[in-house]
């Protein structure tokens, strides 16, 4: 007796092309990938001289995470200067009231996720760059923000100087902020 056996012929890039990849749960993607993206741009000004920690209006983002084990993955670029002639200013991430990324504490010393360059001119001020990898352990609605301050005046987004003209040292900038939610 002989039997025969006949397989479908299953064309891969059909069924591919059926897959809609828009609707794949967050539970079945592996860990490491992007669950959703949350992000701001300030384009104006702001300026402190309170000699405590601010927040900087506009520079915040709020996200739910899906999952408690998910991580948030923060990237920040900042510009601004600390006032001309007085020591650096520093700045700060945060989740909600909670600073995070942030040195360890020891005596006295402030704890901040870092500086604010020292500048000897009125007309310059500065971009930093950074991340921070958090994990909030939580599905409930987080706002994560940037916090400057310690020094007499802080500016973001313009020089001390904030001369009008048309040269780079009157020129206006931006600073971001991004959350990316990471699979856990």
């Amino acid at each position: 007796m002989t039997v025969n056996i006949s397989k479908p012929t299953i064309n891969i890039r059909e069924k591919l092309s059926e897959l809609d990849f828009a609707k794949v749960p967050f539970q079945k993607m592996p860990s490491g990938s992007i669950l959703q993206v949350v992000s701001t741009t300030k384009t104006d000004t702001f300026t402190t001289s309170s000699s405590s920690f601010t927040d900087v209006t506009g520079l915040s983002v709020s996200i739910t995470p899906t999952s408690t084990s998910s991580k948030i993955l923060l990237v920040l670029s900042l510009t601004a200067a600390g006032q001309n002639g007085i020591s650096g200013a520093g700045y700060r991430l945060m989740r909600d009231s909670t600073e995070i990324g942030v040195g360890d504490s020891e005596g006295s010393r402030l704890q901040i996720t870092g500086m604010i360059p020292y500048i000897s001119n009125t007309n310059n001020n500065q971009t930093i760059s950074g991340s921070f990898l958090d994990s909030p352990s939580t599905t409930s609605a987080t706002t994560y923000k940037v916090q400057v301050g310690k020094s007499l005046n802080v500016y973001v987004n313009r020089t001390e100087a904030n001369t009008d003209g048309a040269n780079i040292y009157q020129a206006r900038s931006v600073s971001t902020l991004t959350a990316f939610e990471i699979a856990g």
